[in-house]
């Protein structure tokens, strides 16, 4: 663990205790208001982001975990120990899918031992003491002078930054146009631009016309961040405009519009008063 670059190491520590920035969290802490994925809008706990079912996300994890099965073979790993590591990957994303009776009956104790600890155990790092016997029986019938100690070390590494990769691919999503959160902001963002051009610039500073004399594509083909404040800009100017104007309208609407004086009550609808009577 200690030889993970510092900020694997935080990142890990935060995973495991399973505090860290996902929506469940962010939404308890105030930064956000859905618990919503990034990639695919399902809750996101810590335990979501390696399972996530987006597209992106299960070509990247496929990727990842290709990448480790040519790791494990350069690592000079058994191949039936590669198959059973790779067979439980699978039981990360799917739970039902790992079995035991598809892994030779030798590696059967090792396999279950590993279930026991866990899928997220794995990508957290935590093997089987039984695994590594069994790398380290693979490694003397092959008269090899690899320690299955670092083996296991640098295996448990290697898992850990599966994880770690995953979790920064998420992050990419989240600040990219392909977060499906940040789509719906952009509708509704270009939505409040054709309003504003649709409603011209009669109610605007002249200053502020200015941003209404362009076309609407210039607009809307700004980054996010830009539209949105283009959007408040005009807006607040907007109401600015009109809350300034709101006392000159109600002088010109009484002008116009006098009050009527009320007609003189004739005597005929004067009402009568009937003097008290007397006891």
């Amino acid at each position: 663990m200690s030889s993970l670059p510092a900020g694997v190491q935080r990142w890990t520590t935060k995973h495991v205790m399973g505090m860290c920035g996902v929506g469940k969290f962010k939404v308890r802490w105030g930064s956000a208001d859905s618990a919503g994925c990034p990639c695919c809008g399902e809750f996101e706990d810590h335990l979501h982001v390696p399972r996530c079912m987006a597209p992106l996300t299960s070509a990247e994890w496929d990727r990842r975990t290709a990448t480790l099965d040519q790791w494990l073979d350069a690592q000079v790993t058994d191949p039936a120990i590669k198959h059973a590591i790779l067979h439980l990957f699978q039981g990360v994303c799917d739970l039902l899918l790992p079995c035991s009776r598809l892994v030779p009956v030798r590696l059967r104790r090792a396999f279950l031992s590993q279930q026991h600890i866990g899928y997220q155990g794995l990508l957290e790092g935590r093997l089987s003491v039984q695994l590594a016997a069994l790398q380290e029986q693979y490694l003397q019938s092959r008269w090899s002078q690899r320690s299955p100690t670092l083996w296991v070390s640098r295996l448990s590494h290697q898992l850990i930054l599966l994880g770690f990769y995953m979790w920064e691919h998420r992050n990419l999503v989240q600040h990219s146009e392909d977060n499906g959160q940040l789509r719906e902001r952009s509708r509704l963002v270009n939505d409040g631009i054709h309003s504003q051009f649709d409603m011209g610039p009669t109610d605007l500073p002249k200053v502020v016309q200015r941003m209404l004399a362009v076309k609407h594509g210039t607009v809307l083909n700004k980054p996010l961040v830009d539209r949105e404040e283009w959007l408040k800009l005009v807006r607040m100017e907007r109401k600015a405009y009109r809350r300034a104007l709101a006392p000159q309208r109600r002088i010109l609407h009484r002008f116009f519009h006098p009050a009527q004086a009320p007609s003189p009550v004739s005597r005929n609808q004067r009402p009568e008063i009937t003097p008290p009577r007397r006891g």
